[in-house]
């Protein structure tokens, strides 16, 4: 019974013509920024690729400093991404998420920690796209997923100490907010 209500659902949407992308056909590159409440909290800058005739918005992004390094990698699928009014459109899709992130301090005491996130991420956004070339976006994006918090350690006097409160795995939740700028060929 589920799976007959799945299926007329999605022909439904299909009919509807809404499952169409209407974003260019071409090759995307842009910067996107945000930040996000959650299990993988915090700001980050972001570089997004949508390559031709593969269906997934991509993100990668790259932190690092004198302290800390951090990777992460996205990939959104837009079931629906339709036309409001010209050049105005929504998107509505599904994905996944992978990041990393370590972090080692030596300034007052040798501290280090890692951490890794993965998971699923439903984007729902607006986008304009007020000339070919130009779109400038903005979504939310929840998802849920698995982190994995590494054991914190860190000198102080000479002693080497191991934390492990709160160091083990679980499941997590995300509420990013991205804001964005990609250019279209």
């Amino acid at each position: 019974m589920k799976r007959a209500i799945f299926v007329v659902i999605l022909v439904c949407i299909l009919a509807t013509g809404t499952a169409f992308a209407d974003h260019p056909a071409g090759f995307g590159i842009g910067v996107q920024g945000g930040f996000g409440w959650g299990t993988a909290e915090g700001g980050y800058g972001t570089l997004t690729l949508k390559i031709p005739n593969i269906p997934i918005f991509w993100a990668v992004n790259l932190g690092f400093g004198a302290h800390h390094f951090g990777i992460g990698v996205s990939g959104d699928y837009y079931i629906i991404d339709q036309f409001i009014a010209h050049p105005l459109h929504w998107f509505f899709g599904v994905g996944g998420f992978f990041n990393f992130y370590a972090v080692s301090d030596s300034r007052y005491y040798n501290y280090s920690r890692s951490d890794v996130t993965f998971g699923l991420r439903v984007p729902v956004g607006l986008s304009l796209q007020p000339i070919p070339l130009l779109e400038l976006y903005i979504a939310i994006v929840p998802g849920i997923g698995v982190y994995i918090q590494g054991e914190e350690r860190y000198e102080v006097g000479g002693s080497r100490i191991t934390d492990t409160t709160h160091a083990g795995a679980g499941l997590g939740w995300i509420l990013p907010f991205e804001i964005g700028l990609r250019l279209w060929f």
